[in-house]
């Protein structure tokens, strides 16, 4: 498997590192797309977020130790988002521009692997959120974790459901948005 020369151009001027996340990430893709009948480039659109070929709804994370990818039919799905990091503990100062204050009140108590599923559950929600309605700051979405590992995340008039689980020191969330809800 290869990149399209389109997502090749993207990258071309980028570091190494970089140019290895994009690369693993979007091979995931082809793949993923493969296994479900379809192919094409996944080109990057004005604000950053992939361009999923017509009839497709995906998601795509990295962080230094893990590429994911995920993709589904339009038809089933509206969209979908996903997340991936290292279960490190987050700074004060990235708390306080992520999370409100209602948030912050929520999570005082919470370990270092669930303030990051935390973060991790918005930018999931966001990223499905922007394959809504084009709209994705985090910092308009509100995450609440449940221990049972699902999580709540709610922008003004939208309300999702999605899953978080902490694994072999990486922290993963995701959330699906069916074709017939919102």
């Amino acid at each position: 498997m290869r990149l399209f020369d389109g997502e090749r151009a993207l990258v071309g001027n980028a570091t190494a590192k970089r140019r290895r996340e994009f690369t693993e990430t979007r091979l995931l893709a082809h793949e993923a797309l493969r296994r479900i009948g379809h192919d094409g480039p996944i080109l990057k659109g004005s604000d950053g977020e992939p361009l999923w070929p017509s009839g497709i709804v995906g998601s795509l994370s990295h962080c230094p130790s893990l590429c994911v990818a995920a993709v589904a039919s339009a038809e089933r799905i509206r969209a979908v988002g996903v997340d991936v990091d290292d279960s490190d503990g987050l700074s004060d100062g990235i708390m306080r521009f992520v999370f409100s204050s209602e948030e912050l009140a929520s999570l005082r108590m919470a370990s270092s692997v669930e303030r990051r599923a935390a973060f991790c559950a918005k930018e999931a929600a966001s990223k499905a959120l922007y394959a809504l309605d084009g709209t994705g700051d985090f910092r308009k979405v509100s995450v609440s974790l449940k221990a049972d590992g699902t999580f709540a995340a709610v922008r003004r008039d939208v309300a999702l459901r999605g899953q978080w689980r902490f694994y072999d020191r990486l922290v993963s969330a995701m959330v699906a948005v069916p074709s017939e809800t919102v």
